[in-house]
């Protein structure tokens, strides 16, 4: 059996616009899960909130940093890790920059491949929706946030050849949500998951 350690934010999490956790059925971890069949053991780690590298004042557990390790010695040994993180590094709290969000990524990366001794799939995020600064979570994201995660698809991209990792890049299968622009919907969940096994089926891990 191989094992696939799905780490992320709210969107792995499975954070429904309507309130809540999407259910087994519609999260794209799960909906991963039964494409692939009883060989592969998707681990949810998915942490509403959760940064590349920020320290969050409102939310001080929230960097991915401080748990990628814990996390990783807990569920070893793994096969695979797709890492799936940048949306919350948008926040304007963080002053975010392109430059600064890709540094945290590439940190991460080093320590999953250095610390599993397995591949890693880097995933850009979903960009966020163009009514961010309408949706519930406006106080969060300035309009210079939405510019910036639409460059992050080829810093992300640079980042995966640089460490010699496979790449993919979210936004080009799904989109946010028009509730909140922000987290995916079910049809989300399900083409994600439909790409992401896709792009498992090409790799060798």
């Amino acid at each position: 059996m191989k094992h696939i350690l799905c780490f992320g934010d709210s969107n792995t999490h499975g954070y429904n616009p309507d309130g809540g956790r999407y259910d087994d059925n519609t999260r794209w971890t799960k909906v991963l899960g039964k494409l692939l069949g009883p060989d592969f053991d998707i681990i949810e780690e998915g942490l509403n909130g959760r940064t590349s590298s920020f320290d969050d004042p409102l939310e001080p557990y929230k960097n991915a940093r401080d748990y990628i390790i814990p996390c990783l010695e807990t569920h070893k040994p793994l096969d695979l890790t797709i890492l799936m993180l940048g949306t919350n590094d948008l926040k304007e709290r963080f002053s975010p920059t392109v430059e600064k969000i890709a540094g945290g990524l590439h940190l991460l990366t080093q320590i999953i491949l250095d610390v599993s001794g397995a591949p890693v799939l880097l995933v850009s995020p979903i960009l966020l929706g163009e009514n961010i600064c309408h949706s519930p979570f406006q106080a969060s994201f300035s309009p210079s946030a939405i510019e910036i995660s639409r460059q992050l698809g080829a810093v992300i991209q640079t980042i995966a050849y640089d460490l010699g990792v496979d790449f993919l890049d979210a936004s080009l299968y799904a989109a946010p949500s028009d509730k909140d622009s922000l987290h995916l919907s079910p049809e989300g969940h399900r083409a994600l998951a439909e790409a992401f096994y896709r792009k498992l089926a090409s790799m060798k891990f």
